[in-house]
This record gives C-alpha cells, structure tokens and sequence, in this order.
C-alpha cells in the first residue's frame, strides 16, 4: 500500500471514530399537531404555569407548530373548551377533535411519542364525567353512600390507568398521587358540601369519617408545583379549617409549613373569606397579613377590611343613583320606607342567572310585603341592551337598575363587593341590616323575612 494511499485510510478511520463518538442530540421541542373540524375559532392555546400560546388554525381546521416547555401537565383550550394535556420534549403528537362534541370526540391519533400518555389523559376525563354524578347527587348522600361512590371512583380511575400501559414510570406515578389527592380532597370538602346539599348548616362529620386525612402531607413542594390536584387538596384542607371557625389553629399549621411556595401559594385562596358578614374576617385577615409577603395584597386586603368595619348592621348604608329599566334615575332615598332586598348581578355570571328561579318565587311570596326587591346589574355599558333583553326574557320584576361602572361603581365599592351574586338588606331608613344575605335559593332568607314582619 502507498504512503498515499495509507494517509487516506488514516484520515477516514480518524474521521469515523470522531463522528461515532458524537453524543447523540436531545430533542429538546415537541411537535404538537392537530386538526379542529366544525369551529369557527381562529386559533387554540396551550397553557401553562407561568405562559400562554396560541396556535393559529388553518382555514381547513388544521394546526401545527414546535413547542419549547417543560414537561408536565398544561392545559389545551379551543374556544371555551379545555382538556389536560401532558407535555414533555420529544413529544409528537396528532390531536382530533370535533368542537361541538369536544370531550366526547377527544382523540390522539399516530404512533407518535406522547400519543399513548395523552389518549389515556382523554380517557380519564371521559370516565371522570361519567362516573362523576352532579354536586346536589353526590353531596346530599350520608358518609357511607357518599365514601363508597368515591372508593368505586378511585377504583375505576386507578383500573384505566393501568389499563393504559405507559411505559413512562414517572408519569404512572404522578398519576397515581393525582387520583389520590383529588379522591381526598372530596373528604375535605363533604362536610361543608353537604351542608349546603341537604340544607342544614349544623350539619357535622362523624369523629371516624376523616380518619384518612390524618396523614395528609401538607409539605411536598414538588407536588405543589406539578399536581393541580395536590394544590387543590391543600387548600380545601385549610379552608375546611376556616369554615369551620379553627382560624387560629389554620394558620399557626400554615406558618409551621416550612415550603414558602406552598405558604404563598395557598393564601390567595382565603382572600375572598374577608368579605362582609363573615364574623371571622378580622381574624382571618389577620391571619393573611401575618403570612403574605406580598405587598400588593396586603394593601388591597388592608383597603378591603377597612370597607368592612363600616358595613356593621345598623350603619347607614351606602347609596346609589342608577337608570332604571325604564329609563328613569332611581336612588336608594327614593325607595325608603321598606326594607329593600339588592341583588347585584350580572348577565355573564352563571350563579346570578341560576338564583334567578328562587328569586321570582321569592318575591311571588312577599310581594305584599313591606319588601322591595332591587336589582343591580354590573354589566359593562356595551351589554346594556343585553341586559334589557334579559329582563324581558326572563320576565324579571322589582327594580331593576344598572349601575354607572359596572365593578367600579361606588355602591359596589362601598360594600367591598369582589364575587357576584351578592345580596344586601338594607332597612326602611336606609341602614344596613346584612351587608352579605343569604341567596334566594337559601331556605335562611325566608326566616329573616319573617322575622322582619314579626317584629315590625
């Protein structure tokens, strides 16, 4: 053989060896397809913790794009509808939905990776929906009816996930804690969801009905940030403490929660229990301030309870100057002389619209009564109409006003209002008798009508 010839061999073994000891590349995106038929959407969205993607759809439906994020679970909208997705680098998946008949449709098509992992995802929402019976349903039954409707739950999830046969371990494992935490939450919250159920606000748990909730670790950070379900077990957890008046006894166990993700995760969920006619707001609020570090919502929260300390029974309440329906200005000095029953609502607002039914019968009952039922609708100027066609519709009666700046306005203000519906007694001399009343749907309302006229 000649130098020449030698060199060659030489140079080609060299290069050989230095491309075979390459490492392999990682695929660090994944490839996420799909086709929408019947919507007249314009685009889809991936969601995460902490980011939001839209994908734009093709005139024939189709999508597709490359996304950079981290594994775990994120959410899929198209329009109003959503799924879990789970989503890690080196996916490539092919989703098919028919928007109309978006959960039932649901599918991941191909032998891509990921497919089998997000098809079983479609599966368990379909089963969860199936077995899941409605809120009235499953919390009215007694604790062994309702504990044995959730272990034949947890049985059936827990059969399909090993049905699935995912191969990716660490996945079957968060799944496995994701089944649990959501079967325990639902013990968390029975007492308070069966009070409401069957109507009975003393209602108590049996001393042995939560004896599976004393091992609840309160302090996995990593589930925290991963499970959904995890979250939402730790704050039903402590706000099942809060309902049941242990304020103190709630947040000396979160401050002792040594994770400060976790402590500053779960505190905005309390906010909404500083609200009017709670009689723990006080404390409440101060177990809030003794905890946050973070400024914003400490000085909102401040702002809010300061609203609170004057909305007392018995002080004036605050007024209001609003159109009418039929077109004419209405204040609160205008309606003195009865005790008024407000409802503030909102066209878009589902709770508001399933009140209206007891609201009706309500006032069907008492309308000879000294009550006066006042409607106040938040709706932003450009519903106006909508609001008027409502009205008419739905054949509502009483006082029906619209305020000037929807959740702006200074009577919704006043009266720290931050969730709708919200109901407000206000006596014949325009001061206020309950700043948070019961709903019409709630039998405590007719009681206090009662109680007025007993007295009066």
């Amino acid at each position: 053989m000649s130098i020449l010839k030698k060199f060659h061999s030489l140079v080609l073994l060299v290069f050989i060896l230095t491309v075979s000891c390459q490492p392999t590349s990682q695929i660090d995106y994944i490839l996420f397809s799909g086709t929408i038929t019947n919507t007249d959407g314009a685009y889809v969205t991936v969601k995460g913790n902490d980011f939001s993607y839209d994908i734009d759809l093709n005139a024939d439906g189709t999508f597709s794009d490359t996304l950079k994020v981290e594994r775990g679970y994120h959410l899929f909208y198209s329009g109003r509808e959503r799924t879990n997705i789970f989503l890690d680098k080196g996916y490539s998946i092919n989703l098919s939905i028919d928007q109309p008949m978006f959960d039932e449709t649901l599918t991941f098509k191909g032998e891509g990776k990921g497919t089998q992992t997000n098809n079983y995802l479609a599966n368990k929402a379909r089963l969860d929906e199936e077995l899941t019976v409605d809120f009235q349903s499953l919390f009215s039954q007694e604790e062994a009816p309702f504990s044995a409707t959730l272990q034949d739950w947890k049985s059936k999830m827990n059969e399909l996930l090993a049905a699935a046969g995912i191969d990716d371990n660490q996945f079957v494992s968060l799944e496995q804690r994701n089944i649990e935490y959501e079967y325990l939450a639902q013990f968390v919250n029975y007492e308070y969801y069966h009070q409401h159920a069957v109507k009975d606000s003393e209602f108590k748990v049996s001393e042995n009905f939560n004896k599976n909730l004393t091992n609840i670790d309160l302090s996995s950070e990593a589930d925290f940030n991963t499970l959904r379900n995890y979250k939402n077990l730790i704050q039903s957890y402590f706000g099942a403490m809060i309902q049941r008046g242990e304020i103190e006894e709630a947040f000396t166990a979160m401050r002792n929660i040594e994770s400060s993700t976790i402590k500053q995760g779960i505190i905005p969920s309390f906010i909404y229990d500083v609200e009017a006619g709670n009689e723990n707001a006080e404390a409440i609020y101060n177990g809030i301030v003794s905890i946050s570090t973070d400024s914003v919502t400490i000085s909102k929260l401040s702002d809010k309870i300061e609203k609170i300390r004057k909305l007392q029974a018995g002080m004036p309440s605050a007024t209001f100057a609003y159109q009418s329906i039929n077109g004419e200005t209405v204040t609160l000095k205008d309606l003195r002389g009865k005790y008024l029953y407000v409802d503030v609502w909102a066209t878009w607002c589902g709770p508001c619209l399933r009140e209206i039914p007891s609201l009706k019968s309500l006032e069907n009952d008492y309308h000879d009564a000294r009550i006066e039922f006042v409607s106040i609708s938040i709706d932003v100027q450009k519903d106006f109409e909508k609001w008027q066609q409502m009205i008419a519709d739905k054949e509502l009666k009483g006082v029906q006003l619209f305020a000037d700046s929807d959740w702006q306005s200074e009577f919704v203000k006043a009266y720290a209002i931050d969730g709708i519906p919200r109901f407000i007694i206000i006596d014949p001399e325009g001061n206020i008798v309950n700043p948070n009343a019961p709903r019409p749907s709630d039998p405590q309302i007719r009681d206090l009508f009662d109680e007025f006229f007993e007295n009066s």
